[in-house]
């Protein structure tokens, strides 16, 4: 018997064809799809390494003395699916924001080890970060825009890389996608 709201469970075989519940059909095959990938994704292969995008090697982040991500050694190739998982406060955004040197822009911030971005370490003095972060983007869990109108908001991004069309139709049919 599955209990009141919890969906209903998915017959072996052909998930969609075979759901006790129509309705769930669709969700019961998105969870099993998920699980088999997450088996098969648990200890991938490791990337050739003409196909790492990033190679984090004993990168620490710090905030002054606190150490917020400990000695992470990592390696993400071309078109691999990562997940970073762990409970809040733990360091998860901390980390992503160090791969864009987001951290940067806080002045008690800094980090140790080195974060190679296509073999190129992020942390090297001649890199610089603004480049690093045309080509590094993020994506919030909430929205973050700018303090400034929405028009300016949208049109940030064109602006700084150089858009020089109508600007107006950018941003109107932008908002309107959106």
């Amino acid at each position: 018997m599955t209990p009141a709201g919890a969906p209903a469970p998915v017959a072996r075989g052909d998930p969609m064809l075979e759901a006790a519940d129509g309705a769930h059909a669709a969700q019961g095959l998105r969870i099993r799809l998920m699980s088999q990938q997450t088996a098969e994704y648990t200890t991938p292969p490791d990337p050739a390494p003409d196909e790492i995008v990033f190679d984090l090697r004993d990168l620490s982040c710090y905030y002054g003395a606190f150490r917020a991500v400990r000695e992470v050694n990592l390696q993400i190739g071309k078109g691999m699916i990562t997940a970073i998982i762990g409970p809040s406060g733990c360091g998860k955004s901390t980390l992503l924001r160090s791969l864009n040197r987001m951290n940067d822009l806080i002045p008690s911030a800094h980090t140790t080890g080195e974060a190679l971005y296509r073999g190129v370490n992020l942390y090297d003095p001649a890199v610089d970060p603004v480049e690093v972060r045309r080509r590094i983007g993020m994506v919030f869990q909430k929205p973050n825009p700018f303090p400034k109108s929405v028009y300016d908001n949208v049109a940030f991004g064109p602006r700084i890389a150089g858009f020089r069309g109508d600007m107006d139709d950018l941003v109107e049919g932008s908002l309107r996608r959106a």
